[in-house]
Formats: structure tokens, sequence, C-alpha cells
């Protein structure tokens, strides 16, 4: 094992990634509808229904999560099955979150705080959401070494689309959206659903409302049933992610260092911190914000030389670094080998 550890152990242990239980409820909903009898894909994940609805506040791992998803696209060849399961997923089923919606003062507000609090529904990638005059986008990232099915990125953005109608939203609701994966063989499918243009192969995965469309809403508006399940649900995620600050801002730069380097301020922004206060909150634990983005850097690396056949340049992009020169001189002083001689120890003998 090496200094920092091997990404892909770190990122898959235990529950540490996770979904809610009503994912997998909705998926079974959808596949009833359907024709298809959910039962064996289940226990070929070694998933149980029952135990999933006795207790819908539970988690999944997100391994078998991403398992259930194959199997369904398996079993129903459909490669927008994902949008159709977003049909059987309803506010109430995400528990405090949907209550929380509910009580909001504007649809707008409401999907914020979804946004806020998207590791309740899965902690397995990170939501970014930006905002422009014009429009307010939902942005997932991947975290590198956490399995994420295709299907799972279209249902959540269908999900939100539908929730925001439901909740009173006016159409055209959405502007445009931008999905990582490949350009499917039929891709009217997502155009209709949300009539909209859709970017496959994008920059980012990313769900661009139009603000405008959501100043409309059947919200009740109650502060203070608002402000109680609003503590519900921090109380839920608290005890969700209990991982130290540094743990925290790692995860967050692990699933954004490809796109570019994350300023510790927007860092801050997504931990609901000010910047000053995540780095007393990093020194308090004898760390840095700079100390933490070297080692993202780095165990990304790590991860890409052990795993994939990715040139060192293309990784040397991917971690963060202008060129594969100045990756090779960092990597060398950090692992005591060159990016190549590191590769080439993991060759099976």
């Amino acid at each position: 094992m090496s200094r920092i550890g091997l990404l892909a152990d770190a990122m898959n242990s235990s529950l540490k990634y996770s979904t809610l239980a009503a994912w997998p409820l909705a998926i079974c909903r959808a596949l009833e509808a359907h024709g298809y009898d959910p039962a064996s894909l289940l226990t070929d994940c070694d998933l149980d229904r029952e135990a999933l609805v006795q207790n819908p506040d539970g988690r999944v791992d997100i391994r078998l999560m991403t398992r259930f998803w194959d199997q369904v696209r398996q079993q129903t060849r459909d490669e927008a099955f994902g949008l159709k399961v977003a049909d059987y997923a309803l506010p109430l089923h995400f528990r405090a979150l949907g209550l929380l919606m509910h009580t909001a003062d504007s649809l707008e507000d409401a999907l914020l705080k979804i946004g806020r609090y998207a590791a309740m529904v899965s902690n397995s990638v990170t939501i970014r959401v930006e905002q422009t005059p014009a429009s307010l986008a939902f942005c997932i990232d991947p975290i590198a070494g956490v399995p994420i099915s295709t299907m799972a990125i279209d249902s959540f953005f269908a999900t939100l689309m539908r929730f925001a109608s439901q909740l009173g939203a006016r159409s055209p609701l959405v502007a445009q959206v931008e999905l990582l994966r490949p350009r499917p063989t039929e891709p009217a499918s997502w155009e209709r659903y949300f009539e909209a243009p859709v970017i496959f192969s994008a920059s980012q995965n990313a769900l661009w409302f139009r603000r405008g469309q959501l100043k409309h809403g059947l919200l009740m508006g109650d502060e203070r049933m608002a402000a109680y399940n609003e503590s519900v649900v921090q109380a839920y995620v608290a005890g969700l992610d209990a991982a130290t600050f540094g743990q925290q801002v790692k995860r967050l730069l692990l699933a954004q260092l490809e796109a570019g380097e994350p300023a510790i301020g927007s860092v801050a922004s997504q931990l609901n911190l000010t910047e000053r206060s995540l780095r007393r909150r990093l020194r308090e634990e004898g760390l840095s914000y700079r100390e933490l983005l070297q080692q993202s850097r780095m165990e990304m690396a790590e991860y890409y030389l052990r795993h994939t056949t990715l040139s060192v340049t293309d990784i040397a992009l991917r971690s963060g670094f202008a060129d594969a020169s100045n990756f090779a001189r960092a990597f060398t002083r950090w692992f005591s080998q060159s990016p190549t001689e590191f590769r080439k120890t993991q060759l099976p003998h």
C-alpha cells in the first residue's frame, strides 16, 4: 500500500458511498409498470425489497445500486429507462427532504435546498448549484473511483424536473441539459423528456432551469415547518457524513479536479462555510488547503496509473498539472518513482 493508499479502496470502503432506499424502490415500481419483474434483479444484486420498504431512511451501497442499474439496462434493453423511473419517484419518497421542499418559501428555494442537502439522496457524487441571472443549474460531479451509472444521472435530472413541475413550475422549464455520457443511439428520448437541447459527451453533467419559470409554485411557505424539516435533514446528513473536514474537502477536490483546480472559496461554499472558517477548521486538523490539493492530485494520479491505460500526459492534465514534465517531477518527489516506473510495478508478474 502506498503512502496515501489506493484511491479505489478509500473511495469504496464500507457504506461510505450510498444512496437512499427510495431509489431502488422507485426503479422497482417503474419496472413493474412496464411489465418487468424486479425480483430476480434484486436477488442478483443482494437487495431485499421488503427490507428497503421497512426502512425507507436506510441506505444502499452505491456499488450494489450501480449493479442494479446495470441489470435494469440489460433486462429492459432501454438505455433511456432512467428517465422513466422519474415518473415513479415522488417528493415524499425522499422523506424529510421532500417535506422540506413542500414547506419552502419558493420553488427556487426548494431546489436550492435539494442542492444543499443532496447527500441525503446520494453522497456518491458531489452536487454544485450554479446560478446566473437567467438560469439555475444542478451540476453532478462524479468522484474518481466511485461507480455511478449514467442511468442514475439521467434519473436524478428527470426527477428534479418532475418535482419542479409537480410543485407548479411553468413550461418550458429546462433551458439545456449537459451529460458526460456518450451520445446514445436514440437521443430523441432525452430531448422529448426535457423539452430542451441535450448535449452528450459534454464537459459536465448539468441541468439548466429557466429561473423565470421557478417564480411560480404551489408550496406551503410554512416557516416553522420548514425550519423543523430542515433540522431533521441536517441531522440525517450529519450522521451520514461524519467525515473530518479534511476528508470532505478531499472528496470535493477529487470530484472536481478534472474540470480545473477549485478555488478554496468555492469549496468552502459547497460546505456551507466561509473561506476563513474552512481554513480555521483545516488548521485545527493540522491541514492546509494546498496540502489537500496536492494529496488529491497524487491520489487521482495513482488511481489512473494503477487502473487505466491513459497516457502519462492525459493523467497529468486530469490531475490538474499543466504538462507531463511538471507532473513527473511532482509524482517522483511524492512516490520516489517516476509515473512510468510506478506503473510498471503495478503490472502482473
